[in-house]
């Protein structure tokens, strides 16, 4: 909605944007990936959209999709309830550990229905964690939301929403009800301060992990965090045009009001990348989960058998 009304101007002709909503998911990437490739069916998305490749329905190939830029991404953040306060501060505090028991919740009707979130059992594994993952009916935002306030799983993971808890939960980080446990950013990213407190746990790949291990955890978290916002259209829109749409965002993300009232609206933090960048990166992600992808169908069949009550 805020791209609707503050991208156009920076865009040659200041086109009016018309936002369509289509779902599910699958269903609004197959209308992108067959449209007309003249530049004018565009898709906001919120996810690389890699798991949503492997469906059975899918008519779309990420690596082939023009990548116009990625407005935000590459972050991960594990939190924890208050009240593991005695037990646990970051992550290696629970390495060996019997318990408490880290709980979160997901909703899995079957091993691939846990996307990445394959990584926590991964990681329990490799650091002999205490987890257990709740199969719940739904596990979007509002229902996370009500677990962990209720106390019916003690950890939550996510991608974005360090910096909006501010604001869809104000005090609940300030005042400790929600403490950083781990980072589960791509490596070399930080989550910093969200202006109430600073995320003060390491990040996973580059605190904990070896060269190997880093490698698969990239394929894992890759497809799920590679990219936050980002805006993607059809196959073989001409060079022209994707040039023209490219530094139209790169104008926009580049001011400072279009820039800071997008992160406002969202509450995500910017990190942008130009479309020419995130091509790559996008393939590059793409293949990574490919070449492991049989590693990642075990790791996924043992953590569904494993944790998932």
């Amino acid at each position: 909605r805020y791209m609707s009304r503050a991208w156009s101007r920076f865009i040659p002709g200041e086109p009016r944007i018309i936002v369509t909503n289509l779902t599910p998911v699958v269903v609004e990437r197959n209308f992108v990936w067959n449209a007309e490739p003249d530049g004018l069916t565009l898709a906001v998305e919120a996810t690389p959209g890699i798991f949503d490749q492997f469906l059975q329905n899918a008519q779309f190939d990420m690596r082939e999709v023009t990548m116009i830029g990625v407005t935000s991404g590459r972050e991960g953040l594990w939190v924890r309830r208050h009240d593991l306060t005695e037990a646990y501060d970051c992550m290696d505090s629970a390495f060996g550990a019997s318990g408490p028991i880290l709980s979160m919740a997901t909703a899995a009707a079957n091993p691939v229905d846990l996307g990445g979130d394959i990584v926590l059992g991964w990681l329990a594994d490799e650091f002999n964690l205490p987890l257990e993952i709740k199969n719940v009916p739904a596990d979007g935002s509002a229902e996370q939301y009500r677990l962990i306030e209720q106390g019916l799983v003690s950890t939550w993971i996510s991608g974005t929403l360090w910096d909006q808890f501010p604001r869809t939960k104000p005090g609940w980080i300030r005042d400790g009800f929600l403490r950083p446990f781990a980072d589960l950013s791509m490596p070399g990213f930080d989550l910093g301060n969200n202006g109430e407190a600073d995320f003060h746990c390491p990040n996973v790949a580059d605190a904990y992990l070896d060269e190997g291990q880093t490698d698969l955890y990239r394929a894992m978290r890759g497809p799920q965090i590679y990219a936050a916002k980002n805006i993607v259209g059809p196959p073989g829109i001409p060079a022209g045009v994707t040039r023209a749409l490219r530094d139209s965002l790169a104008d926009a993300m580049a001011d400072e009001e279009f820039a800071a009232n997008m992160q406002a609206f969202t509450g995500i933090q910017n990190n942008f990348s130009h479309g020419d960048q995130a091509q790559q990166a996008l393939i590059d992600t793409v293949n990574s989960f490919v070449d492991n992808r049989d590693r990642i169908d075990e790791i996924t069949d043992s953590v569904f058998e494993k944790y998932v009550r």
